[in-house]
């Protein structure tokens, strides 16, 4: 009996089951703060607004025609001057309205000269003192002018302003209206009178003011030998500008109203003059 012996048998391979790794935790996010970036100030720029240029507008020169005439404008009296003012301002009388005819009538010559300028018209200011100066100079430096324009062909025209009373500044009065004075007789200066009395009846009526007259000679001035009518050697006048101790007319000089309606009065007045003479 033939003996086979039998093959021994191979070992199975053990099968060595490894342990399965766990799979790894994710690891915790951690949040951490951002860093801080100092980030610099933001400059704030104005936006840039194009303005339109301005628009030039050019004003149209007027070319004045310079006028063959001399205009002498005469202040009455002088800071130094008695009385010659209001009631009120002489002795307190009320109602309180201040007035001095010094004062009122350089504004006026002040306000007139260069308006007339204006006009065309060479304007010579015989009192420029705020203290009284002599009828006698006054006179004289008129008479200047008229001589130095006489050289140049140039005439000349005297005006001297002033205001009116009724009485001595102890009291209101009633007395009122615009008025000129002229010399004794007639002459150039009659003309210039009645050409500034045609201006006031333009002026004053609509404003609810008058002027007054003396028709004796067929005119409306007054005459007298007052020296600024007398001594200039030029056709001269002395305008009376409304009555310093008359409530009514002292309201109303002392209004922007009234002073430039006493201008207004002497502008016209002259131009009329100058027109008519054909200087």
């Amino acid at each position: 009996m033939s003996y086979n012996p039998k093959k021994p048998k191979t070992p199975k391979t053990p099968t060595v089951i490894k342990p399965t790794d766990p799979e790894p935790k994710p690891e915790p996010v951690v949040n951490e703060p951002e860093p801080t970036i100092e980030e610099p100030e933001p400059v704030i720029v104005d936006p840039v607004i194009e303005e339109p240029e301005p628009e030039i507008i050019e004003e149209e020169t007027t070319i004045v025609e310079k006028k063959n005439v001399v205009v002498c404008l005469d202040n009455g009296h002088g800071s130094d001057t008695p009385g010659k003012c209001s009631p009120w301002s002489a002795c307190k009388v009320p109602p309180e309205i201040p007035f001095r005819e010094y004062e009122y009538c350089r504004d006026i010559v002040r306000r007139l000269a260069p308006i007339l300028e204006k006009e065309g018209f060479t304007v010579y200011i015989v009192t420029p003192e705020e203290k009284d100066i002599s009828l006698t100079e006054r006179g004289a430096r008129i008479n200047k002018v008229v001589a130095e324009s006489a050289t140049k062909g140039m005439r000349v025209l005297s005006i001297s302003v002033h205001n009116n009373a009724a009485g001595m500044g102890r009291e209101w009065k009633e007395a009122y209206g615009w008025s000129i004075w002229t010399t004794r007789g007639q002459n150039n200066s009659d003309i210039l009178a009645q050409c500034l009395y045609d201006a006031a009846d333009e002026v004053l009526p609509p404003l609810g003011q008058k002027s007054r007259h003396d028709r004796s000679d067929g005119d409306d001035d007054y005459e007298a030998d007052f020296a600024m009518c007398r001594i200039p050697k030029c056709p001269a006048v002395l305008t009376e500008n409304m009555f310093q101790d008359c409530i009514k007319e002292v309201q109303f000089l002392l209004t922007e109203e009234g002073r430039n309606a006493i201008v207004e009065i002497h502008r016209r007045g002259i131009i009329k003059f100058v027109e008519k003479m054909k200087w």
